[in-house]
């Protein structure tokens, strides 16, 4: 049973770790290209920008969400 807990937790991982790396590329791929509508890209910086803003106006909640995110995707990137 354990074994099986620690490859789905392996590929949880690993499936972040792809995630981020796709959201960094969209980043990178919206401030070379601009704001438009792009095949894969999309507006990227503008939805990050948008999340930002909400986390900062819901106060404490958005900044124990803020922290939570960051703690798992901390985690998931420290077990692969």
């Amino acid at each position: 049973m354990g074994d099986i807990i620690g490859t789905v937790k392996r590929s949880v991982a690993g499936l972040t770790g792809v995630a981020v790396c796709l959201l960094a590329l969209g980043v990178v791929m919206g401030v070379l290209m601009g704001p438009g509508e792009g095949a894969f890209y999309g507006d990227v910086v503008k939805n990050i920008t948008n999340l930002v803003s909400s986390l900062g106006g819901a106060g404490l909640t958005g900044l124990i969400t803020a922290c939570v995110v960051m703690g798992l995707l901390k985690s998931a990137g420290d077990n692969s």
